[in-house]
This record gives structure tokens, C-alpha cells and sequence, in this order.
């Protein structure tokens, strides 16, 4: 009992001092999206034992654009992929498309000869998980979460993780613990990071993007668990980070991420309050606008088209918790 309590009051402790560095006023509201080039998949060395493979660069996608949508004229990638080499084999970390498998295996040759022995997933999305289905043939076990298997089985998307957690998981491997941490709903309703306890760092799927966030209310996600659930990441002890989309991020940047995104919750309420109806946010021109992103860096990020899909449930979502 006496223990337990310790621990309780060990993560209130946490929490107070993240809250506080979190409202830090000096962290920079607008967020500086990297502009990326055209270009192919490559691999970034992060810490010694861990990468991070990015790309490839392309107009839209891999995929091409979105149906009936335009060119945004942004060069886009698929999820970041990151790599925990150990003396014993590779914990992967999401495998993009299967189309960019290939190349992913060939990044990971360059820096190692070990063998992948586990893949975990940081959500169920196709431009970070649909590789699933091609490592899961090669008799490479899938660890996730228990509701990413769901959201898997429900979309009858092929890949389903063989392995499940509830709120947290661990693989062991030559001598190197990897974690994974179920904080919350956020991008959707299974969203997982994956802390690097040795190294102080995690990969946290589409929770931090270099971008504008994206909620797929389909998936579970949600605007006010989100921002909770980025507080619960910033309780772990870490000092870089692995964004589900972008360059590799500090920890400060990643405490202003959560801020400016508030900032767009509040500015959300502030215009419901305000009656401003929600055919009033129905055109990206619109969403500009009213809430201003250009000053939070997300006016023209690559990942404000894909937001605009969500804003009539976001729009619904705050005003029922008004």
C-alpha cells in the first residue's frame, strides 16, 4: 500500500512538472513546418542503435492525390519508420506501404546486418502499417495495441497484429528494453508510443507530426483526448522524439506542438461561443481563417488538407463540451 501510494504521488509529481513546462510562455507558437524536396527513401541515424527511415518524397503521396482532390503542391512521405538495432536482432518501429518495403529493407541493410525480429505498430493507418501484411510472411511477429488489431479486423485490412497490449507492452532483445505505452485517444483510438528508455527517446505514430494534426473520428481519435493524451506523453522521460510525419523533434518542440494545439482548441470554442455556425468552416479558406493557422505554422503544412476532412465532427465535438 505504502508503495503504491509513492508511486501515485511520483506521477503527480510528473505530471505538475510537465504541466508547468508546458505553459512555458517562451516556446514559439508557430510551428516550423520543414519544407521538404523531392527525393527517395533514406535512413537518419537518431542514437547510436536507433533510425529513423523517412520518405520517399513525393507530390501527394505514394498513392497520388486524394480523390476528387487537388495537388497541394507539397512534396509528401509516408510514416516515419524507426529502427532499434540491438546485438540480436531489430525491433522496427511501423513499415509504410508495401510498395515501400523494399526500400525500407534496404535502408535498414545499410546500417546493420541483424534480422528484423519484431515489428510494432504505432496505429492502424495503411502510410505506416500496411507493410504488415509482407513482414508478417516472413514469420515476423506484430506487436500493438489491442484496439489497433480492431481497427484492423474492422476495415478488414490484411496485416493484423498477432500480438496485443492493453495499456502497455515490453520486448526484450539483446539487452535492450523497448516500451510501448497506450496514453489516451488522440489521432485515433489506439495510438501508441514507443519509448526508447535506454536512449531517451520514443517514436510517437501521428500524435506529433510536422504538421497540422489530423483526428480520424472513424478511428476513435479525438480533439480533447488528444491534447491530454500529449500530456501524458510528455510525463515520460525522454529527450528526442520520432514524429509520426517530419524531422526528428526535441523535447521542447514537442511541448509547444501541444500548445499550439490548445490554442486551436480554444480558438474553436471561442468561436462557438461566439455562434459562428459550422458552414462557416466548411472550405480551407475558411479554416484559415477563423482559426487562424497561419499563426500556428499550419496554414499550408501537409497535413492541412487531410485535417479539413474532420473539422464538421471537430466542430461537434467542442461544441457538445461546451
Amino acid at each position: 500500500m505504502r508503495l503504491t501510494l509513492v508511486a501515485a504521488l511520483l506521477m503527480v509529481f510528473a505530471l505538475l512538472t510537465a504541466h508547468a513546462r508546458m505553459q512555458n510562455p517562451s516556446l514559439p507558437l508557430r510551428q516550423d513546418v520543414e519544407v521538404l524536396a523531392a527525393g527517395p527513401t533514406r535512413v537518419e541515424r537518431v542514437k547510436d542503435g536507433l533510425y529513423v527511415i523517412r520518405g520517399p518524397f513525393v507530390p501527394c503521396g505514394t498513392r497520388g492525390c486524394r480523390p476528387g482532390g487537388a495537388d497541394d503542391g507539397l512534396i509528401h512521405e509516408p510514416g516515419d519508420v524507426a529502427a532499434r538495432v540491438t546485438p540480436e536482432g531489430v525491433i522496427l518501429v511501423d513499415d509504410k506501404y508495401p510498395e515501400n518495403l523494399t526500400d525500407v529493407l534496404a535502408a535498414l541493410r545499410s546500417v546493420t546486418t541483424q534480422p528484423i525480429r519484431y515489428l510494432l505498430n504505432s496505429h492502424h493507418h495503411g502510410d505506416h502499417v500496411s507493410g504488415n501484411v509482407n513482414l508478417a510472411a516472413l514469420g515476423i511477429d506484430i506487436i500493438a495495441h489491442r484496439r489497433i488489431r480492431e481497427n484492423f479486423l474492422r476495415l478488414k485490412q490484411p496485416g493484423a497484429p498477432n500480438i496485443v497490449f492493453e495499456d502497455q507492452g515490453g520486448v526484450f532483445l539483446g539487452g535492450v528494453e523497448v516500451r510501448m505505452h497506450h496514453l489516451g485517444r488522440g489521432h485515433t483510438n489506439g495510438d501508441t508510443v514507443i519509448h526508447f528508455p535506454d536512449l531517451r527517446a520514443i517514436h510517437m505514430g501521428d500524435l506529433v507530426i510536422d504538421g497540422m494534426p489530423v483526428i480520424d473520428y472513424a478511428g476513435g481519435g479525438s480533439a480533447l483526448a488528444f491534447v491530454k493524451t500529449i500530456d501524458n506523453l510528455l510525463a515520460l522521460d525522454f529527450d528526442t522524439a520520432i514524429p509520426g510525419h517530419g524531422k526528428v523533434m526535441t523535447r521542447p518542440e514537442v511541448q509547444a506542438y501541444r500548445n499550439r494545439f490548445e490554442t486551436m482548441n480554444q480558438r474553436m470554442r471561442e468561436l462557438i461561443k461566439k455562434g459562428v455556425p459550422k458552414d462557416q468552416l466548411k472550405t480551407l479558406a475558411q479554416v484559415r481563417a477563423q482559426l487562424r493557422l497561419a499563426e500556428l505554422g499550419w496554414d499550408n503544412s501537409v497535413s492541412t488538407t487531410a485535417s479539413l476532412g474532420s473539422f464538421s465532427q471537430y466542430y461537434d465535438e467542442l461544441a457538445a463540451a461546451q
